[in-house]
């Protein structure tokens, strides 16, 4: 059941397509997808079949690939990859399924762990590949820390004249995208290389970070990289720092205008985010959305036409 699913498959199928050459590409994000092991925090902060819902209208969008960032499973143990994979059969969208390993997805999804039975299903947990005039670099943020033997390879795979694009799944720590303080802060993002990473991202000129792990949505520019925080693909909306929890789907345009996101809620409304850094500044001169901010764009939106009510 797994072996349609492995990465290096996913990769093939996806050369094949005609947008391999192009240099105009839509694909789709989706953030974190467990349910929750514990039914009280089903019960209080979540709903039944968000992540079928979800692919079920990315299979109505016209996008080449699916990327899914981490947390598929509740805790790693291959009975629940088999439940997650029948569910995956169920709703897939048709398009080739890149993965990236969240901390649910290791042997515990707090404490030590391994991410053995992940790499047995899917393959490598750190990988790139060149689609569309842009290289494509998934890494492996699960542990809670980059090791320097990742930070090495990033910065060589990062030295292309193509555009430059990360997935890994959990924000480095410093961005405050938690919004929490003291050790509450350090819940939402990894801590061991994570400046080191966004000083990589910064010199490599990256386009796009797109990360999960805090069930939320937000965007944040950092020394010249826009971060996007896309974690409602169907986990819990547990309350944290960040005000901006709703389940969501990205959809990303990239073309002669550069890189474009939308935004799909669950209840269908779609807004796309604006490409200018965006209002509130916090520390170390970056710029963050809250909840008001949000709302501010979503009025903006719906002014110009482009957001429904």
């Amino acid at each position: 059941m797994a072996a349609r699913w492995r990465t290096e498959r996913q990769l093939r199928l996806l050369s094949r397509l005609p947008s391999a050459d192009s240099d105009a590409l839509r694909f789709a994000v989706l953030g974190d997808c467990e349910p929750s092991r514990f039914w009280i925090y089903r019960k209080l902060f979540n709903r039944d079949g968000v992540f079928g819902a979800h692919m079920r209208e990315i299979r109505r969008q016209r996008v080449s690939f699916v990327v899914q960032l981490g947390d598929m499973v509740e805790k790693g143990e291959p009975r629940r990859y088999r439940e997650f994979f029948r569910i995956l059969r169920r709703v897939r969208s048709g398009r080739p399924y890149l993965t990236v390993i969240g901390n649910h997805d290791r042997s515990r999804p707090n404490g030590k762990s391994h991410s053995t039975v992940y790499r047995t299903l899917f393959g490598r947990a750190n990988y790139f590949f060149d689609h569309a005039q842009t290289r494509f670099v998934v890494l492996d943020s699960s542990a809670k820390s980059l090791t320097s033997s990742q930070l090495r390879w990033l910065k060589l795979v990062l030295s292309t004249s193509l555009r430059k694009i990360i997935f890994t799944h959990m924000p480095p720590v410093h961005l405050g995208l938690w919004g929490g303080l003291g050790k509450l802060h350090a819940v939402g993002g990894f801590t061991g290389g994570a400046r080191e990473f966004s000083e990589i991202a910064a010199a490599a000129k990256v386009s796009r970070v797109y990360m999960g792990h805090v069930h939320a949505f937000g965007v944040q520019d950092h020394l010249g990289v826009r971060y996007v925080l896309t974690g409602g693909g169907g986990s819990a909306l547990f309350p944290s720092g960040n005000s901006d929890r709703f389940h969501h789907f990205l959809t990303v345009e990239i073309g002669p205008h550069g890189v474009r996101e939308f935004v799909h809620e669950l209840d269908g409304r779609i807004f796309s985010v604006p490409s200018a850094p965006v209002i509130l500044p916090t520390h170390e001169h970056s710029h963050s959305w809250s909840a008001s901010a949000l709302e501010l764009g979503r009025r903006v939106l719906r002014a110009s036409g482009l957001f429904g009510d």
